[in-house]
């Protein structure tokens, strides 16, 4: 199958098909003038179907996670002129500083947040059809492998970044939640009809931290969120599905994560991928032996890394670990801002825990001559804890690693 061909099949036309169509869902919106554009949107308005502008608030979530409330108080704070109450991004998050917004927002809401990048793309849609040219008919999700197999091209494309419309497919690809998904006896249904039956002693716990996840996202600030009955059911699916395991905090937030972008069943596969397959055994155990496990190996990998530093939390007397146990925990969710969480983790799907330990060591890297020229402990615990946030170039931080 040609390159031309397997482009000309991603138009409008096959738009009922799962396939990587995709990627140019919004090729004819761009094409329509702005009285065209401003028809539609006043058509989908009056219809009391509220839908999120391209690059405005919660224009990055999958559109089952839209909270259709905040959407018609935005499209009502338009219409009459009025300032809303709060300001949301992409995300969902609120980004008033004096409502705790996520962290580094105001800097990185200042470049307009591609849905698609048109030559990276290009990129991807050209390493399918190249990896799949025996394929006979037109290629659609389901025709590619479950599970990615790694090749040396496939990496480059990770760095470069996923196009943010693929990553749902691709995520559950490369992490090898699709095949989960595929291959578990018990089916997505099935497990969350028995952990609703049971009543473990992990569900009051549960029930406490679902509000407590991501407060500042208007996917999970209340009981009425769009996000709140999925993150519980997972949670409950989760603790029953593993019970070594049982309930983890750090799984929450990860998960939440996750659902902004993918649908309750593949948020579900995919946590099941990084506890089986991403991240070493016992990482969610109450004893947190995996994580803990990899503290230490960070440790001994940041004392080759810099001895100057390492020398500098010896005399100071401190941990590392106190500070990115709970960075490996989340896989980074709520420490960096979700620009920069869905780069990283476009990687960490495909290359396991060991980004973890590139991109920490990355961030003392590129942070390092700052820490050495520091002289208390307490300023050094406060800078080295807040390098995640301060993250706003995940280019450069892709390039240190190497």
């Amino acid at each position: 199958m040609k390159l031309q061909s397997f482009l000309s099949y991603l138009s409008p036309k096959h738009a009922h098909s799962d396939l990587l169509y995709l990627v140019y869902s919004t090729t004819d919106a761009e094409s329509l003038s702005e009285d065209e554009e401003e028809i539609l949107h006043h058509k989908s308005r009056s219809s009391g179907d509220y839908t999120p502008t391209p690059g405005g608030p919660f224009s990055a979530l999958i559109p089952s996670m839209w909270p259709r409330d905040i959407l018609a108080k935005i499209a009502q704070t338009e219409d009459s002129g009025d300032p809303p109450d709060f300001r949301y991004d992409e995300f969902g998050f609120r980004v008033d500083e004096e409502d705790k917004a996520e962290p580094n927002s105001s800097k990185l809401l200042s470049e307009p947040f591609q849905t698609e990048d048109p030559q990276l793309q290009l990129k991807w849609t050209a390493y399918f059809e190249f990896a799949h040219n025996q394929e006979v008919g037109d290629l659609t999700w389901e025709k590619l492998d479950s599970k990615l197999p790694p090749s040396d091209k496939l990496k480059e494309l990770v760095h470069l970044g996923i196009p943010h419309n693929m990553r749902p497919k691709l995520w559950m690809r490369l992490s090898g939640g699709q095949q989960k998904k595929e291959s578990s006896q018990l089916s997505y249904k099935e497990i969350i009809k028995a952990s609703s039956e049971d009543q473990s002693i992990y569900t009051k716990q549960i029930e406490k931290d679902l509000l407590r996840t991501i407060p500042s996202n208007a996917c999970f600030c209340s009981n009425r969120s769009p996000g709140i009955p999925r993150l519980r059911r997972i949670l409950r699916g989760i603790s029953w599905l593993y019970p070594d395991i049982g309930y983890c905090q750090g799984t929450g937030v990860v998960i939440a994560s996750l659902l902004l972008f993918l649908e309750e069943e593949d948020s579900f596969w995919m946590m099941c991928a990084i506890i089986e397959d991403l991240v070493p055994s016992s990482y969610y155990s109450t004893n947190l032996l995996g994580v803990q496990a990899d503290q230490r190996v960070l440790r001994q990998l940041a004392v080759s890394f810099s001895p100057e530093l390492d020398q500098l939390l010896k005399e100071h007397d401190i941990e590392l670990s106190l500070i990115t146990l709970h960075w490996f925990l989340t896989a980074f969710a709520s420490v960096v801002h979700m620009r920069v969480l869905l780069h990283i983790w476009d990687m960490f799907f495909y290359e396991g825990s060991i980004v973890l330990f590139q991109v920490t060591l990355a961030m003392l890297k590129l942070k390092e001559e700052e820490l050495l020229q520091l002289d208390n402990s307490a300023s050094i615990f406060n800078a080295l804890s807040d390098m995640p946030s301060k993250v706003d170039d995940v280019e450069r931080l892709i390039q240190a690693q190497y």
